[in-house]
């Protein structure tokens, strides 16, 4: 047992150990060993002897193949079998081509295949090749056939089932499920299985052809054998025949009972069903079925035993069968179901596992309806990773009873950021209420998550909106869109540790030295993170990294490579990509200035305890005064006070966006709507 176990690890897990590597090195020789030496015989002439050990390793591969195909559990568990179905059939035929040549030339194929045609022809020729006829036929029109349609139509479900399975892994994915590993494994799993049925769909071409071929074989020996035996060996037409046929039998019965083993091997795999427990063999759950149906057994024996009173036919034979079918059926009918004593009822554990990054709660009717909302999340998240440099791995779905049938909450971590509900019946149509209603559409005025006004309307008047320009959502878009206003104010609160890592592993692919030179040898990996945070906060994207680094690289001093010194710097060699994003085409930038009182006093407020309250209230107010109707106001601040100022505004104006003239490129030009003074 302990050979066999180390055998197993060897042969499974190469990589762990000296001798599965050597185990595993040894078999990629033989093997290509095994199909040079098989292309050889074919040209070079073999001896007798050699040629019967052939043959009994022909014979020992099929009926190794059958007693695997029996014990798999399920068909991937011997993903190679088309290939070795491939390779025994080129096996197979090299051996006929090398028992051929020794039939024609020297009457002689060794003694397996003279043993074969003896035993089978008996003394009488005729019988030999109708054995082997039926064998042929068997193979070729029932089994080989059978096989290959099992497989051609395995292959054209598993090819036509593939995107409804993937679909059904991404959901699963996106619901929290499974995590990102499991899903690769079912993806994996589905494109072998996918392979493996279209390999088998091909291979079973070979089994046909080879059958086929046998057949061939066995005429062209018969008259090739008949015209040198008459007329170059100077034999009697008879005797002849008697050596030839025996000799031709012999090859083709060599040859066509393996290859029948090797069609019933690929006759078992494709037409398996594999059971719940994949570690089951064949047999096993056969028997498991049949016990399942005792009534069927009773059945079988009573049909045996009226079949046993019909007049000529054997009533022993019948009756022994019938009499054990009847004992196996009532023994089975009688056994009770095990009775599964009650078990007490545990006590319900507090489920300790951590909640999604992102999360939506809907009420069960809004649940039932939202069938595309996986697909506007993965949308949704796709477009904020390539905009924000964020990646969010899911958004989980969960049916919350607790909500009203048509409400919806997008959570972070579990906490409530933002809610809705979705009216039944209805699209939100972007546009305000008072625009529709004069015209007798009955619609219920909303916001949208960006404070934009909107309206609810009847989802039957979709088409009549839509063709007065119109753009209308369905309930899908309106929580997907949720869920991205959420992304974009909150997503900062995602970038931690992990994330800073994936960003660094991805980066390192192109710009190794870069990250060994600052990560974590200047900056921790809890500090990066931090300034990853930091420009995520005020919508700066992180796909920016390598600019971030290269700022970590030039910083020496300990104060150079605070946190927020870091971010700030940063921002200031992100000064193309921020200028871009603020100015309009022809690069102009209308943007408020802070009044040089006020910034005075935010600088000398740096190295105190903070602003004052009433001064910082005096600030707000002048902010307020100037932004006016403004929604997202551009507030423009010297580099010392940017992050100050920031903090001041963003609690009041959660849309205002603050730089530095620092950050701006020298050829925008900004024009100041107004300033921001004391109130």
């Amino acid at each position: 047992m302990s050979k066999a176990t180390s055998w197993g690890v060897g042969f499974g897990a190469p990589g762990r150990d000296g001798a599965g590597a050597r185990w595993g090195r040894g078999a990629d020789v033989a093997l290509a060993v095994v199909v040079v030496a098989t292309v050889g015989m074919m040209i070079v002439p073999l001896p007798t002897a050699l040629l019967d050990v052939l043959i009994t390793a022909n014979i020992a591969a099929a009926v190794t193949l059958l007693l695997v195909s029996l014990y798999v559990g399920e068909a991937l568990k011997i993903a190679t079998f088309p290939t070795l179905l491939l390779l025994t059939t080129l096996f197979r035929v090299a051996i006929e081509v090398s028992a051929t040549r020794l039939i024609l030339v020297h009457a002689d194929a060794g003694e397996v295949i003279e043993a074969f045609g003896r035993f089978v022809v008996a003394g009488n020729l005729v019988v030999g090749v109708v054995v082997f006829l039926i064998l042929t036929l068997v193979q070729f029109v029932v089994v080989a056939k059978g096989a290959e349609r099992v497989a051609e139509v395995g292959a054209r479900f598993t090819l036509d089932a593939m995107p409804g399975k993937q679909l059904a892994i991404d959901a699963a994915l996106r619901a929290g499920h499974i995590d990102r590993d499991e899903a690769e494994r079912r993806r994996t799993r589905l494109h072998r299985e996918s392979q493996f049925f279209g390999a088998m769909d091909g291979a079973m071409k070979f089994v046909k052809g080879d059958a086929l071929a046998g057949v061939l074989i066995l005429a062209v020996n018969l008259v090739g054998g008949m015209v040198i035996g008459v007329f170059q060996r100077q034999m009697s037409f008879g005797a002849a025949a008697r050596a030839y046929t025996i000799l031709t039998i012999g090859e083709g019965l060599v040859a066509q009972i393996p290859a029948l083993i090797l069609s019933t091997a690929a006759g078992v795999l494709v037409t398996r069903v594999s059971s719940e427990d994949q570690a089951t063999a064949l047999g096993s759950e056969i028997g498991r079925q049949i016990r399942a149906q005792p009534k069927a057994l009773g059945f079988a024996a009573g049909l045996l035993a009226v079949m046993a009173l019909i007049p000529g036919l054997p009533a022993v034979p019948f009756l022994v069968l019938a009499g054990g079918l009847g004992f196996v059926a009532q023994r089975l009918m009688r056994a009770e179901p095990p009775v599964v004593p009650p078990t007490p009822r545990a006590r319900q554990r507090p489920d300790l596992t951590l909640p999604a990054a992102v999360s939506v709660k809907m009420g069960a009717e809004l649940a039932d309806e939202l069938v595309g909302l996986g697909d506007e999340l993965s949308a949704c998240t796709e477009a904020f990773a390539h905009t924000r440099g964020i990646r969010v791995s899911s958004v989980a779905l969960h049916t919350d009873d607790s909500l009203a049938p048509r409400d919806f909450v997008v959570a972070l971590h579990d906490v409530a950021v933002a809610q809705g509900t979705c009216p039944v019946d209805s699209l939100l149509a972007l546009t305000e209420a008072n625009r529709l209603t004069p015209r007798g559409v009955p619609a219920v005025p909303a916001r949208l998550p960006d404070g934009r006004s909107a309206c609810w309307i009847p989802a039957a008047l979709e088409a009549d909106l839509a063709a007065q320009g119109t753009v209308c959502w369905p309930a899908e878009t309106v929580v997907a869109e949720h869920v991205r206003a959420v992304l974009e104010e909150h997503g900062h609160e995602l970038v931690g540790l992990d994330e800073a890592q994936a960003l660094l592993a991805t980066l390192e692919k192109d710009h190794g030295a870069l990250v060994a030179e600052t990560v974590p040898k200047a900056i921790s990996l809890a500090t990066l993170a931090e300034v990853l945070r930091r420009l995520a906060e005020e919508k700066l994207s992180l796909r920016h990294l390598r600019a971030v680094l290269e700022v970590v690289a030039r910083a020496q001093t300990p104060d150079e490579r605070r946190p927020d010194a870091l971010a700030e710097t940063s921002r200031v060699a992100l000064r193309r990509a921020i200028s871009r994003a603020h100015t309009n085409g022809d690069g102009h930038m209308a943007a408020f200035a802070l009044d040089p009182v006020v910034e005075e006093t935010l600088r000398e407020a740096e190295g105190r305890s903070g602003l004052a309250p009433a001064l910082a209230r005096d600030v707000i107010a002048g902010a307020r005064r100037a932004f006016g109707a403004v929604e997202r106001p551009l507030v423009l601040t010297s580099g010392r006070v940017r992050r100050q100022t920031f903090s001041l505004l963003y609690t009041e104006f959660p849309s205002v966006t603050v730089l530095s003239y620092d950050e701006l490129l020298p050829d925008v030009a900004v024009e100041i709507l107004g300033r921001i003074g004391p109130g």
